[in-house]
């Protein structure tokens, strides 16, 4: 199994969660963040005293999915993210050791289910 972990534009959001429902991904948690540095949209930029730093607003999709289907969620992420300009976001794939679903008590890939 894989876990990726996407930050995006937040226009971006709606488009690239509906194209990940399409292909079959049924699980995702999607938060609000703030990136910071040379990660941040240069265009959007907002000053903030508490990071002491200019950041722009951004999406985190995280999802856990098969090894066969990573290939085909990084590739709808990253045809439907990209604008081409600085801050569309880094795509981060990370390998998943197990995974339990404490509801039904099944493991591995079944517990995606």
């Amino acid at each position: 199994m894989k876990e990726i972990k996407a930050y995006i534009r937040p226009e971006r959001a709606d488009i690239v969660l509906s194209h990940l429902e399409a292909i079959g991904i049924t699980g995702m948690t999607v938060i609000d963040v703030s990136m910071i540095g040379s990660w941040a949209d240069k265009k959007d930029l907002n000053i903030s005293l508490e990071y002491c730093e200019r950041y722009s607003k951004a999406v985190k999709i995280e999802l856990i999915c098969p090894d066969d289907l990573s290939e085909m969620v990084i590739g709808t992420i990253l045809d439907h993210a990209h604008s081409g300009q600085p801050g569309d976001g880094k795509i981060f794939v990370a390998n998943v050791e197990d995974a339990v679903s404490i509801r039904t008590k099944k493991r591995g890939v079944e517990s995606l289910q």
